[in-house]
């Protein structure tokens, strides 16, 4: 048979479409903006000041639940663009804004109520600061910001743990004692968890930069 004869198998346009991404090798990131999982983003967005209004005026029982609700989305919006293909740039950064939000407006309401140390707040509202303020930053110099590390994920995760715990700590429930200790301990352990993925985030646009001056020399 002739090469002329042979079928050459086309490419994929699925195979073609996917390509690296905050999310691991996944379906292409999309510039849509009207999505389901981006709807469910400003949901969380739009109740977190509910959360941290219920949390600083000592609604214990409403803040923690609506607390919990909310922080269940940052799963639920990342399993709805993964499972229906809609995995857009505006999600990417908004879910990590969203997640770094959260704890922030979350753990000062209860540094209002004298739950969480002032310190652990100061660093977790710090440590956001100067990333957000650096991703204008990049975008001059033509680089996206770094996506997201499963080390930032588990900090976020342990911190949205912590955070309710230590406001059962501040109740008067049996378990109260125990759940501050508890509380507590996690908290710190995010933090510092918080602060090694930030570490990397640094490391990951450092070596960013360097490649681009490498091509540009």
């Amino acid at each position: 048979m002739s090469d002329t004869n042979r079928s050459h198998p086309q490419p994929d346009p699925a195979a073609a479409a996917e390509g690296p991404g905050p999310l691991g090798p996944s379906r292409r990131v999309s510039t849509a903006i009207r999505t389901v999982p981006n709807a469910v983003t400003l949901v969380r967005l739009l109740l977190m000041p509910v959360c941290a209004w219920l949390l600083a005026t000592g609604r214990f029982g409403w803040g923690i639940a609506l607390t919990a609700v909310v922080g269940s989305t940052d799963w639920v919006d990342g399993w709805l663009a993964r499972r229906t293909g809609q995995v857009s740039r505006l999600g990417q950064l908004l879910d990590p804004l969203a997640d770094r939000l959260l704890i922030a407006s979350v753990a000062l309401a209860l540094v209002v109520q004298g739950v969480v140390p002032w310190q652990a707040a100061v660093l977790l509202v710090a440590r956001d600061l100067v990333l957000l303020c650096g991703w204008p930053l990049l975008k001059r110099r033509g680089i996206e910001p770094p996506e997201v590390i499963f080390l930032g994920k588990a900090a976020t995760m342990v911190l949205l743990f912590a955070l309710p715990v230590l406001t059962v700590g501040a109740t008067g429930v049996a378990v109260a004692d125990a759940a501050r200790v508890l509380g507590l301990l996690l908290l710190w352990t995010g933090v510092v968890m918080y602060y090694l993925a930030g570490v990397v985030y640094v490391r990951m646009v450092l070596e960013r930069l360097g490649h681009r001056a490498g091509d540009g020399s």
